[in-house]
């Protein structure tokens, strides 16, 4: 079983380096181009379903993978990003600036932090969880459009990480990880964050609190 997991196309606020979380914020016009990019890369591959967070970026970037595959799409909010809160439409740079705020009221495990009525790096990893165990079990090739932080967290699920390990992955817009489930143990990586469908190496990363840096 082959499984693909696909960041959403370029924003504004990706561009803005501005947090997006729940926001349903739609492409950019680079984004428009890079999702259908992704048409040409999915042409040859064998892909029954497409498994989508439900926010308006990933359905546009989900959008030319269907059309290329004729696959099953459904859509989830378990594959939303991470939850901003108050914070969402703010700059990462002021972001930045705010956890030791949160550190003081909430404790100093970065991965529990929540911002104002949003969500921790834990709390979206337990919200996925479901999501991995479905992938694990599947009878046929999946592509996973979701998020930067999101696919970060699925990764390090689908490796066998700890949540730790999330920290260790960044994705491009519109990249390509691939893996192969194995027969024991976790997925294996046969690609990493491939932007190779796009004419450019001019594209913005995200890391998983979703800022481009």
């Amino acid at each position: 079983m082959r499984l693909y997991l696909v960041r959403h196309g370029q924003t504004a606020w990706n561009a803005a380096e501005r947090a997006q979380g729940h926001s349903d914020i739609p492409l950019d016009e680079t984004g428009e181009k890079q999702a259908e990019a992704l048409h040409s890369a999915f042409a040859s591959r064998s892909v029954g379903l497409v498994l989508c967070s439900d926010l308006g970026r990933a359905r546009q970037t989900a959008a030319p993978i269907v059309r290329a595959t004729g696959a099953e799409y459904e859509e989830t909010p378990l594959l939303r990003e991470r939850g901003f809160g108050d914070w969402e439409g703010e700059s990462f740079h002021d972001i930045s600036k705010w956890w030791s705020s949160l550190e003081a009221l909430q404790g100093n495990d970065r991965f529990k932090l929540r911002p104002p009525n949003g969500e921790s790096f834990h709390d979206v990893w337990e919200r996925i969880a479901p999501v991995v165990e479905r992938l694990r079990s599947a009878d046929k090739n999946v592509a996973v459009v979701s998020h930067g932080g999101t696919c970060g967290l699925l990764l390090a699920q689908l490796v066998h990480g700890t949540l730790e390990t999330c920290r260790a992955f960044r994705f491009h817009n519109t990249a390509g990880t691939s893996l192969e489930r194995q027969t024991y143990g976790p997925f294996r990586i046969r690609r990493y964050n491939d932007i190779s469908h796009l004419d450019t190496d001019v594209v913005l990363a995200g890391s998983v609190d979703g800022a481009g840096r």
